[in-house]
């Protein structure tokens, strides 16, 4: 069985697993942004381009952002009793 102290422990490293993660995602939403607005400038003349795709991916990402913020009070509040 998983004492206290070791559930806290596991809850500060899947905090950080989740900022990890969170980390690349806004890296990938400044690289999907940028790629949009080359599409609807003109600048990307490729047929492969899926605009849904491209929906797809950003939802996931917004999707991800949301889910993140929501769930960080309650990782704070297990990280926190520790100290």
């Amino acid at each position: 069985m998983i004492d206290k102290y070791d559930k806290q422990i596991m809850f500060e490293y899947l905090w950080k697993t989740i900022n990890f993660f969170y980390g690349i995602m806004i890296l990938l939403s400044i690289l999907v942004g940028i790629r949009t607005l080359l599409y609807f400038l003109g600048g990307m003349k490729d047929e492969k381009f899926s605009v849904n795709g491209l929906l797809i991916v950003s939802s996931f990402i917004i999707i991800y952002i949301v889910l993140r913020n929501l769930t960080k009070p309650f990782f704070e509040k297990k990280i926190n009793e520790r100290k």
